[in-house]
């Protein structure tokens, strides 16, 4: 009977290598959940999700890593600002990755073919900026530079070489949770939350067929299996048991065989090889792999085994290119679990291992496209490209395809045949642009092009294609990339997109927040204010006092010194009462017991603190500042010079005041709506202004009272920040966009004319507050009721703006505020500290940087820094036009030694002989065989001398005779 006939593949099963060959020590405990499978192989590498900058991150390996990869050992991309929901690598390009985010972005990026070193930080290209989030993202399997993305209710569909959206499926009742293409790359099928499963004829934008899917509208999945009529799909029926449906695309009402599992509530992530017919299953979170067999008749589905695992939190199959034939490996996967990746292997057994056994390794894909995209777009279908993995029948290959060149500036690769292969398996024609090869007298043009139905050998892929891979560059490449498109009905050149990635090590891309010790908390904070607004940092600190906005009438802060930790009393602290609602307050960065609050009342009043703190609550200010015709909306003091103290008003202007005569000097005018905030340059004689008219304007305030210069800002209209960077080259705006996404944006203060990085955060409704550290050039960011701070290194370099690890405490807070560097440990490697307001408390939180040589100073990470905590003007010089630097100091303790001066340090003795280490010294069997023949030939050899004991001295005859 058929249920019975012998399968080659029936007995192929898991070998899971010792730890000794997983990759360990990774970070993949908390990824969020997505549409994704969260792990990706080509025949080069591997890229997976990490839980670092929010999901951002994605780590990126060599395919044959193993080993401990935490910390600075792994290598990643800085992919999005939001979760990488997906990513897929090229059937054409093992270096060529395309992802997606909740950032509603993707992008596509070229990984170096001599392996990513550090932190890959620039893609090739940004394909589009989207309204919704990207859900998935995978590329065609036929045609090449021809990519699908689903966002909401709609599939896209993509000419990345040019950059373009070129077809869209909008037909689907909610949310894409999974496509797959057909064979041919000609037909996708479709799942949605709306529980039905759809077929499309892309090219045509037509809906074929549609069916009734899983009954549970939780996460779904669809997998076309190859070239076959036949759809598999995975999900949840109403009582929550995961179950998986075979459908024939002929007969699409039902499915022709289902199968349930069990109620665990991980989807199941399906994977098919289509020279095999094997089929795995697997479900986040689960700890076992399921291998089923497809068969052309009924069950059609045969489990021939389960095997256990570690918890996986994704799941991939590897390029049938990248397996060890000569053990019989038919497949192997890659599973993601929450600190490691495992390899898993399938073997088939065999007696002997010693030849190719072709019985179990059909002729499989070549990695080669058939058709170009415009070749596709206009209806053009072709069998994809066979070739055989018999190591005998191999071919090399020389330099990879490069994406997005000019033609005469890209790689492109070649085939050699090997001395085996005949040379009626070739065709060779001449290929369009040059290609130089080093140490070499002699320069080739070649034009290579294959047969639909030809079939090619290649090699067994663990030499050749485990460190590199290339595809061809089909022959009208050229032409395609020089083609104009249109913009706005204007044709134009396509720009060719940049390839060579920017790899940026930062010496602080490892920091570590964390909080300090409970004994220095300040606990049993009571009543703060809720209608403190929400442009207001709300919570000051410096080195002696905090300032906290209290809740009630009268407009109360309350004084609290930092030298007084521990639990409040029940009763409440002293107080500052200014009478009207207080909007925004600072102290005065050169003097720790003055404080400035702007009120509701169009005041601004000046409060001087005891030395001793205060004992009891008052309302006598030092001083008032009256001017301003509206409310108070912001103060801020000068960076520099002493008295010199800027404020911002509902009257739409900014006014710059002398605290030592406590009169106003300078009136800025040009806004024509609410100013949301200001910010002076580090140099102190410029300040910006982001306004709700969506504009920034800079102001030279001691030569003109209007903007120097003006650009389009922020598009939302909920509030921002300003703040200088890079001595003043870059200007950093948080705030909203349109759909209320908070985001970052870097400008350049000489030219407001286009930003020149943008990055989209997340959707929250408090504004981003932030804090720039000129030392590290480091920019922390956070917001009201936000219980994460996120920083960034910002450099003049592009993209500006490059993550770093982000703090995440185990609460909500109010706010952070960053004390002066006086007060960092440098023996701990601390270069920034923080205090923190929860609702209940003042936690402060140090920032530093991992070292081993703890007992040296670091001087490579503390240079001598700014004395931002004495002023070096008078009020009086500045407003005169006078301009004076901050003095620089050192933080180098006298009993330490700098970590530039340590003694070098002898290299530590590896505990396991590194791979290049072992190529040299490896001898295979043959080579010590040669050795000890040749040792015994050379013990062995003629010698034409005399023996020995010919040259031993005899006695004379006469001396027998005594």
């Amino acid at each position: 009977m058929w249920k019975f006939k012998a399968s080659k593949y029936k007995n192929a099963a898991a070998k899971i290598p010792k730890k000794e060959e997983w990759i360990t020590d990774i970070s993949a405990c908390n990824l969020n959940s997505s549409c994704g499978n969260h792990i990706e192989a080509s025949a080069a590498y591997m890229v997976f999700n990490t839980d670092l900058s929010g999901g951002g991150t994605l780590g990126v390996l060599p395919l044959n890593a193993k080993g401990r990869f935490g910390g600075e050992n792994l290598t990643s991309i800085q992919a999005h600002s939001d979760f990488v929901t997906d990513f897929n690598f090229s059937r054409f390009d093992d270096y060529l990755l395309a992802t997606c985010s909740q950032d509603s972005t993707a992008k596509i990026w070229h990984l170096p073919a001599d392996g990513v070193s550090g932190t890959l930080c620039n893609p090739a290209c940004i394909l589009t900026h989207e309204d919704k989030q990207i859900e998935n993202v995978l590329w065609n399997p036929n045609a090449e530079n021809v990519l699908a993305l689903s966002l909401d209710v709609k599939v896209k569909i993509f000419d990345v070489l040019k950059q373009t959206s070129c077809l869209e499926l909008a037909d689907h009742g909610d949310l894409v949770q999974s496509f797959s293409w057909n064979g041919d790359g000609s037909q996708m099928v479709t799942s949605a939350r709306d529980k039905a499963i759809r077929i499309f004829d892309v090219r045509a934008k037509k809906l074929q067929q549609s069916a009734d899917g899983h009954q549970s509208n939780k996460d779904s999945r669809v997998l076309w299996l190859g070239d076959k009529d036949q759809i598999l799909s995975t999900g949840f029926n109403m009582i929550r048991q995961r179950e998986v449906y075979l459908w024939d695309t002929r007969n699409f009402n039902r499915p022709i065989k289902s199968l349930s599992f069990d109620s665990s509530t991980g989807i199941l992530m399906p994977f098919f090889d289509s020279d095999t017919a094997m089929i795995f299953i697997a479900g986040k979170g689960d700890t076992s792999i399921r291998y089923l067999e497809l068969t052309d008749k009924d069950p059609y589905l045969v489990e021939n085994s389960v095997e256990t695992v570690e918890q996986l939190k994704g799941l991939t199959l590897v390029p049938k290119r990248a397996l060890d034939v000569m053990k019989c490996e038919v497949n192997r996967l890659l599973v993601l679990g929450q600190h490691s990746i495992i390899p898993v292997p399938y073997i088939v057994p065999r007696k002997s291992y010693r030849d190719f056994n072709a019985d179990l390794y059909p002729d499989t894909f070549s990695g080669v496209p058939t058709v170009t995209c415009d070749q596709w777009l206009n209806g053009e279908t072709k069998a994809p490209t066979l070739v055989s993995l018999d190591p005998s029948r191999k071919f090399k290959l020389l330099l990879r395809r490069r994406f997005g060149l000019e033609s005469g500036e890209g790689e492109v690769s070649e085939q050699i045949p090997s001395e085996k292969k005949s040379a009626d398996e070739f065709q060779s024609s001449r290929v369009s642009g040059s290609e130089t090869q080093t140490n070499a007298s002699t320069k080739q043009s070649s034009d290579t092009s294959i047969k639909e139905s030809q079939k090619v050998s290649l090699d067994d892929g663990s030499e050749s294609f485990g460190t590199m891979r290339s595809s061809h560059l089909p022959s009208d490449a050229a032409a395609m990339t020089e083609k104009p498109i249109s913009s706005d009905g204007d044709a134009a050149k396509q720009k060719p997109a940049k390839i060579l990635a920017a790899l940026r090590q930062s010496k602080f891309r490892h920091l570590q927040g964390s909080p300090m010790h409970k004994s220095l908390n300040i606990e049993n904070v009571r009543n703060l204010s809720k209608s403190i607004p929400g442009e207001s940092d709300f919570f000051h600190a410096n080195r002696a006092f905090c300032a906290i906005p209290l809740g009630g009438a009268g407009g109360l802060i309350a004084i609290l010194s930092t030298e007084n930790r521990g639990r409040l009393p029940d009763t409440g602290s002293p107080a500052l009462q200014n009478g009207s609602s207080v909007t925004d307050f600072v102290f005065d960065p050169f003097d720790d017991h003055r404080l400035v609050v702007g009120c509701d009342d169009a005041k601004i009043r000046i409060w001087n603190i005891p030395k001793g703190g205060l004992t009891e609550t008052t309302d006598n200010a030092s001083g008032f500042l009256r001017g301003h015709t509206e409310k108070i909306y912001f103060v801020r003091f000068h960076p520099h010079a002493a008295d010199v103290l800027a404020s911002g008003s509902y009257d739409m202007t900014v006014r710059l005041w002398d605290l030592q005569s406590q009169q106003e000097r300078i009136k800025l005018i040009g806004h024509t709506d609410t100013i949301f905030c200001f910010s002076w340059s580090q140099d102190g004689k410029k300040c910006a202004t982001s306004c709700k008219d969506g504009q920034i304007r800079i102001y030279d305030p001691r030569s003109s009272v209007q903007p120097v210069s003006t650009g389009a800002g922020l598009e939302g209209s909920r509030g921002g920040r300003l703040v200088w960077t890079c001595d003043d080259q870059i200007l950093i705006a948080t705030g909203f966009d349109k759909s209320s996404v908070r985001e970052v944006v870097a400008f350049d203060p000489r030219s407001l004319s286009s930003p020149l990085y943008k990055i989209d955060l997340d959707t929250s409704p408090s504004i981003l507050v932030p804090y720039y550290d000129a030392d590290s050039s480091t920019l922390f960011l956070t917001g009201r009721g936000d219980s994460t701070v996120k920083a960034y290194e910002v450099a003049q370099d592009h993209p500006h703006l490059f993550s770093l690890s982000d703090f995440k405490a185990d609460s909500l807070h109010q706010a952070l505020s960053f004390l002066p560097k006086t007060e960092i440990d440098v023996r701990k490697v601390e270069f920034a500290r923080a205090l923190r307001l929860t609702a209940n408390s003042i936690e402060p939180v140090s920032f530093k940087v991992p070292r081993t040589k703890m007992e040296f100073f670091q001087d490579d990470l503390f240079p001598d820094t700014r004395v931002t905590w004495k002023s070096t003007l008078s009020s009086a010089q500045w407003f005169q036009g006078e301009n004076k630097t901050q003095i620089k100091i050192s933080l180098k303790p006298d009993d330490m030694k700098s970590l530039s001066e340590a003694p070098a340090e002898m290299p530590k003795q590896q505990k396991y002989q590194s791979f290049e280490v072992y190529k040299t010294t490896y001898k295979t069997d043959e080579q010590k065989k040669e050795e000890l023949l040749s040792a015994m030939n050379t013990k062995l050899c003629l010698n034409d001398g005399p023996l020995p004991q010919d040259l031993t001295e005899g006695v004379d005859p006469d001396e027998w005779d005594d």
